[in-house]
């Protein structure tokens, strides 16, 4: 069923009626003298937070209709209106973040404004869409498995998904709770990194004078997920930049196939623990493919799980061996390709979805902060370029993200 009315008209399908325009008076913020370099900046934020005043609709409408409106503000979208950011809306989100797609059964799909031929990506879909189209300067969102990187990359924007735990996660829904972060996207790289300054209560978070240093690896286990285009583009662009930096293509020690089967049945597991009596109870409210998703992921059996974990711990130590010399960081496009047509078939989408978090789930698995940056693209599809760094190392990864956007700009 479709709910258009709970859509705001036009602006690329990319908000949702409610939250759409003034602010509740409960959700106003506190007076905050600091200057901020935020302030004037417009905000859109993911259906997914909290905002005092508004139901939290979750991209399903019967989710929507069973929660009571919010008596609190979630602290990342609270800590930038107090920086002085302007209010914009809510943005449409794939149902319950379960997706990467950034199609909805319910609100449909908001409009890729770099391709509207493709689509827009997930889950923090609307989010993505308001600031690629100008109708936003910051787009507040959440990634567990791709759903700030791969929508940035698809839609030629600048997109960061921080160190696991580092930004307060509190007044969100959640999916899988050891992967969910919250994320935002920006259309220039100084805002991206001022909102990061923000959230993580410092100042905004300037370019190092010791960029010059990060010695660069890009792993051969992933060269070998690329399309070939992407392939011929990327060696290019790392001809460029090995003129100011080391680049070290290796063997990083990673297993993209079975990291992502272990990624997809812990993620399960965790969306079995937390969503699964509503989801058993609702399952005929979502769309073909969450459905699909949330039935597999009801059927995840314990030794499935356990399995996973013991993949997942090889990952921690194979990634803490890489990442173990400072100023190390993987370079990397962010996705095998750009995005698919919105007239894609759903087997073509599914596809694209397993290949792409092959690539994804490094970060998601091991906790780690990835920046996609604004790269190339092919026949005028948009593909990113991502820094990956070391835990904790936020401010170092948009460092370094922001001086190859310059070299390669110059």
């Amino acid at each position: 069923m479709n709910h258009a009315d709970l859509l705001q008209p036009g602006l690329h399908r990319a908000f949702v009626r409610d939250g759409f325009g003034a602010l509740p008076p409960a959700a106003l913020p506190s007076a905050d003298t600091r200057s901020s370099s935020l302030s004037g900046a417009r905000l859109a934020v993911k259906d997914v937070f909290d905002v005092a005043g508004l139901r939290t609709g979750g991209g399903n409408p019967a989710w929507r209709d069973a929660q009571p409106l919010a008596a609190a503000t979630a602290p990342a979208v609270r800590l930038l209106l107090e920086r002085g950011m302007r209010w914009v809306g809510k943005t449409v989100t794939d149902e319950l973040t379960y997706s990467l797609a950034g199609i909805n059964a319910h609100y449909g799909t908001p409009e890729n404004p770099a391709d509207p031929a493709r689509l827009p990506g997930g889950s923090s879909s609307g989010s993505a869409v308001a600031v690629a189209a100008g109708d936003a300067d910051v787009g507040l969102g959440t990634d567990c498995g791709g759903s700030i990187r791969l929508p940035a990359s698809y839609c030629g924007i600048w997109g960061i998904r921080p160190t696991h735990g580092r930004i307060a996660g509190n007044g969100c829904v959640t999916l899988a709770h050891s992967f969910d972060t919250v994320g935002w996207f920006a259309r220039d790289a100084a805002l991206l990194a001022d909102v990061l300054g923000a959230l993580t209560h410092g100042e905004p978070a300037a370019p190092s004078n010791d960029v010059r240093r990060a010695r660069i690896v890009v792993p051969n286990e992933l060269l070998a997920l690329l399309h070939p285009a992407a392939r011929a583009a990327f060696d290019a662009t790392c001809a460029r930049l090995r003129a100011s930096w080391s680049i070290d293509v290796r063997d990083a020690g990673f297993s993209p196939p079975a990291w992502a089967d272990a990624f997809r049945v812990l993620q399960a597991a965790e969306v079995a623990a937390q969503h699964g009596p509503w989801a058993t109870a609702h399952l005929d409210t979502f769309g073909a493919d969450v459905r699909a998703r949330f039935a597999a992921a009801l059927a995840i059996a314990p030794d499935q799980a356990a399995a996973a974990q013991r993949v997942r711990v090889d990952a921690l130590r194979s990634v803490a061996r890489l990442f173990a010399d400072a100023d190390t960081f993987v370079v990397m496009p962010t996705l095998p390709w750009v995005a698919p047509r919105v007239d894609a078939s759903g087997a073509e989408i599914d596809d694209i979805r397993r290949r792409s978090q092959q690539m994804l789930c490094i970060a998601g698995l091991a906790g780690l902060p990835q920046v996609s940056l604004p790269w190339t693209a092919f026949d005028g599809a948009p593909l990113g370029l991502s820094v990956t760094g070391a835990r904790g190392d936020d401010e170092a990864v948009l460092a370094l993200a922001r001086a190859l956007h310059a070299a390669l700009m110059d």
